[in-house]
């Protein structure tokens, strides 16, 4: 995530702290936390990680690390990890080779056959009377109402050619949940489950791909 994405986010996190207590950074490494795992959690952000840091606090969770760095550049293990996740960050990934630096680094932290799962918005989310096209690229919008908030929009032939190098995507499925609590609107996702494939490996067939889909946004 470039300077710029992690100063909107910065201020966003400052102007919606108490609304977004709920859903902001560290709710999932609280989660998964509690369920016994050990928890490394990454973020640009500084008001992210202090966020994070009380929420954790708060709840009494110690099994979780916070880096604040760009994920592609934190200091990690290679193979080190038996699960990755990542929601709706993937499609704030909008400058060009940024989606695939992405990708790469996740296939170098992941041990093979780790987890993966990540959430981002897809094309049912883009809404043309809001969005203005934007210089990264061609699935590039900005919001006319929110300068700065950039987005990326993906489909699965795009979860395919960013991923299928280095992994075997179990699903791709179509969910919704909230933008958020101040702003409770549908929020339009697609998740994908992949495992990573051991180095040196050949990607399988297309036998094995499958898809579940929600119904289309009305």
């Amino acid at each position: 995530m470039s300077e710029a994405a992690a100063t909107f986010w910065n201020q966003r996190y400052r102007d919606h702290s108490a609304a977004c207590s709920k859903i902001g950074y560290g709710c999932d490494l609280v989660a998964l936390a509690r369920r016994g795992l050990a928890m490394t959690g990454i973020d640009p952000s500084e008001e992210g990680q202090h966020m994070a840091e009380a929420r954790l606090a708060a709840l009494g969770v110690k099994s979780v690390t916070l880096l604040r760095a760009d994920f592609t550049e934190a200091q990690l293990p290679e193979s080190g990890y038996d699960a990755m996740l990542s929601h709706r960050t993937l499609h704030l990934m909008t400058e060009p080779g940024a989606a695939g630096r992405f990708a790469g680094r996740l296939a170098a932290v992941a041990r093979p056959g780790a987890v993966v799962c990540i959430g981002t918005r897809d094309l049912r989310d883009l809404d043309p009377a809001r969005m203005n096209s934007h210089h990264h690229g061609d699935d590039v919008y900005e919001y006319s109402d929110r300068p700065g908030h950039v987005i990326s929009y993906w489909d699965d032939d795009r979860f395919h050619k960013t991923f299928a190098a280095d992994f075997d995507i179990v699903a791709l499925e179509q969910a919704s949940e909230l933008e958020a609590s101040d702003n409770p609107v549908p929020c339009y996702l697609t998740i994908m489950v992949a495992r990573r494939r051991p180095a040196g490996e050949a990607p399988p067939g297309t036998s094995g791909r499958k898809r579940r889909r929600s119904p289309p946004r009305p």
